[in-house]
Order: structure tokens, then sequence, then C-alpha cells
């Protein structure tokens, strides 16, 4: 089946014909164009009734984008979303559930050897089933080992359809389809994001709203205040001309067009007292679980010039003014408004 298109123009990926070392390109885009991770935001959107309180809250807390020491916007190599693209010759895996979470039981599905979930404590991971058009996400996934992988938390969504809308997934705090919102490296390549994004934050409200499911919680409820629900969107109020004028590189552009054009959803929590507003990125354990390259290391070592041998390699544009962000009204994604 074809993928379906971006909104500035046609994919003419495939989907079910990505596999190891055949990756999706740039342009692909895992739910249909109803999803709310590709439903733009129009000119003169609905604002939510807490924008400015919440943004108030943002700013008065000290959170961040990430950024260095220079207050300048930072991306690096590191991601916390590994993705596996099933083959029906794979080994059949059985996947067994940790009590007290969220888990659909009796889970089979095919997943390569060698793949890894993310090796900090969330432990995500997916595995995309083309054949049946299935995302798997996974939370606190174990290595697959004689056919046998536990986890405290998974399901199947659809994807590559109609059908596919990147809600009801069990792999993070919103119950939201691991793949939507992450940033790939082919896209921050081609200067090109044409989907909202995800962040994770230091603290949530109790209630969640619209396209969170009204029953997730992350680890920590704010205190002292209105921080962000789980499954806000928050928008970069910029436009086009405006970013250009920051003269920020264009990956960075890609970024700051997409926070502009689509918003970014509040997905997770961060560990006790990190302030960051955590940009969501594909792992490279993607690629490097099988011997290829990391694709984001290698477009950060590219853009940086930098070939360093071990740890992260990051990059760094020009500072983003967090007074600039807005809260939309859930009813807008939702298209209800």
């Amino acid at each position: 089946m074809a993928a379906l298109g971006t909104a500035r123009g046609s994919c003419t990926a495939n989907f079910g014909s990505f596999a190891t070392g055949k990756w999706p390109p740039a342009c692909w885009r895992p739910y249909a164009s109803k999803s709310p991770f590709n439903t733009p935001i129009p000119a003169n959107p609905r604002i939510a009734r807490e924008s400015t309180a919440i943004i108030d809250y943002i700013r008065s807390k000290h959170w961040f984008l990430p950024a260095n020491d220079s207050a300048k916007f930072v991306i690096d190599s590191d991601g916390t979303r590994p993705v596996y693209w099933s083959q029906s010759s794979d080994p059949l895996v059985r996947v067994i559930c940790r009590g007290g979470h969220s888990c659909r039981p009796h889970m089979r599905l095919h997943i390569r050897e060698g793949a890894q979930p993310e090796g900090k404590s969330d432990g995500h991971m997916t595995v995309v089933d083309q054949r049946h058009r299935l995302e798997y996400d996974f939370w606190q996934a174990s290595t697959p080992s004689q056919g046998e992988m536990t986890v405290s938390a998974g399901d199947s969504i659809p994807i590559g359809s109609a059908l596919a809308r990147g809600l009801g997934g069990d792999g993070d705090a919103a119950y939201l389809g691991l793949l939507g919102g992450t940033i790939r490296a082919p896209e921050l390549a081609a200067g090109r994001i044409e989907h909202a994004l995800a962040i994770s934050v230091h603290c949530v409200q109790l209630h969640d709203v619209w396209p969170a499911p009204a029953r997730g919680r992350g680890d920590s409820v704010c205190a002292h205040g209105p921080g962000p629900h789980f499954g806000n969107l928050l928008q970069l109020n910029m436009s086009d001309t405006a970013i250009a004028a920051t003269h920020a590189p264009p990956w960075q552009q890609a970024i700051m067009k997409a926070m502009a054009h689509y918003g970014m959803y509040v997905e997770d929590t961060n560990g006790p007292g990190n302030l960051e507003m955590s940009l969501i990125k594909e792992d490279d354990r993607s690629f490097t679980s099988f011997g290829y390259p990391g694709e984001m290391r290698r477009f950060m070592q590219s853009a940086s010039g930098a070939h360093s041998a071990a740890g992260a390699v990051s990059i760094a544009g020009v500072p983003i003014d967090l007074s600039t962000l807005r809260v939309i009204d859930p009813c807008v994604p939702r298209r209800t408004c």
C-alpha cells in the first residue's frame, strides 16, 4: 500500500517494503492524514483557556527547550524510541506481560534477532508488522531472547492505513503511538518535518486532555501551579518569515516550522529535577542493533563536523524564546471547532 502523502506533496515510499537496511524516507508518516499528529494548526486557531497560565507556569519554573550554556537550542544524537521492521521470516517472540500495568496478554509477533529496546529506564521499543498493518509499542521491554520478551506495558495500534490515528497505544504515559511525534534523522537531513512533535516535560496536571485518553498520569504531578496536561498541544507562534529571520540552521528551522505548523504534544514526564522540555527522537539502536551506522549520529557528525569515536554528538542553533509558545485548544486537532 502506498504511504500517505505529506501536507505539501506526495511521498512515493511504499509501506510494506520497509526492512532492515531499507528504512522509511524523510517524507514518510506513519499515520493517516486525519491523525492529530498530521493535522496542521490553522491560522487564528482557538487557544486553550489555560494557555496563558500554563506558559506562565513553564517560564516561572524555568523550564527550557534543549539548550547549551549559551541558551542556544541544542539537539543531540541520543534517542529514546528504537523502531524495528518485522518480517515473517523473523523469529516468533512471545510477549510476557509483567503485572500492574496496561498490557494486552498473549501477544506473539515476529521480531528480528538482535533488536534491542531503549537502553534507558523506559525501555521503549516499537515493532512494525507491515503485513497486518500493526504498530506494537512496548514500555520497559527486555531484549528478546529464546523466543520470549517481557514488558511492563504494550499493545498494538493500526499503522499504514486510513484507520491509523496514533491513538490508544500503551507505550508511553499519554497512551499515544510511539511513532507519533518522533523526530527521525532523514527528516532533519531533508530540512523538513511534516508532523507534530512529541515532548517530555518535568510534570503535568492530574487530568489529561485529548488526544490523551484521560487515564494516563506521569511520574510527577505539578504542584503550586497549572502545568501542562498530557495531550496538550503547544505551538510555537511564529511565522515562517519570522523563523527564517532567526538565521537558525536548516535543521533547526525544520524543527521550529514543525512546532509552528503542527505543534508539540506533551506525552511523557522526565526524571526528578529535569526541567528540560525534551524532544523525542528515534533511537539509533534501530540501526546499530544490526551493524548499521546510527542515522542520527551520522547526521549530527555531518552537520557539526565532529567525528568523535564515542559519546553523543550534539549540534547547536539559536535560542528559542518560550514566550512565543501558546497552548492550542484540543478541539483544533480533533477537528470539532
